[in-house]
Formats: structure tokens, C-alpha cells, sequence
């Protein structure tokens, strides 16, 4: 039984361009879709926190993600908190009969 973390499995280098990409990303794609359906508000919203965990990735994750890591969580997490209350609040008030 072996611990395949990304850091083990991929390095520290290419775990942190993983972490950073995939939850950039998948923000972006939760953005596109309330946007598709309608929800351009929200969507907007989504992309409004977005920004500054992209800036917190480049000055504190990905030049040194060992040494950061505490305070890039710490700064960023509740943006992307925040997006997921957004999302939920979206989706719980949103009339998916139309």
C-alpha cells in the first residue's frame, strides 16, 4: 500500500500546475454553464472569485508550494468557498422548468 499523492505521483512541480489548473478550470466551466443557462449574474459572480485565487496561485502557489502552502490556502480558500455558495444559491433558486 503505497501513498500516490499528486506530489508522488506527478512531483512538486507538476502537482502544483494540476491543482492550480483543475480548480481554476472547473470554476471557469461552473461559470460557462450558469451562463448557458441563463444565469449570467452568477455567472459573473463565479468569475469575480475566480480572480484572486488565479492571482494568489501566481505570487504564492506556484513559485513555491512547499513554503506557501498554508497561507495560499488561507488566502484563497474563501474565494472558492464563496464561489461554491454562489453556485449552490444559483441552482437552489433557479427554475429548471423552462
Amino acid at each position: 500500500m503505497g501513498l500516490n499523492s499528486l506530489p508522488v505521483a506527478f512531483g512538486i512541480d507538476g502537482a502544483k500546475y494540476i491543482c492550480a489548473g483543475s480548480v481554476t478550470l472547473t470554476q471557469i466551466g461552473v461559470a460557462a454553464y450558469l451562463q448557458a443557462i441563463g444565469e449570467t449574474t452568477y455567472a459573473a459572480i463565479i468569475l469575480g472569485l475566480v480572480v484572486p485565487q488565479i492571482y494568489f496561485q501566481a505570487t504564492l502557489l506556484l513559485p513555491d508550494p512547499v513554503a506557501n502552502d498554508v497561507k495560499y490556502q488561507a488566502q484563497s480558500q474563501p474565494f472558492f468557498v464563496f464561489g461554491i455558495l454562489a453556485t449552490a444559491l444559483c441552482l437552489g433558486h433557479h427554475d429548471f422548468s423552462v
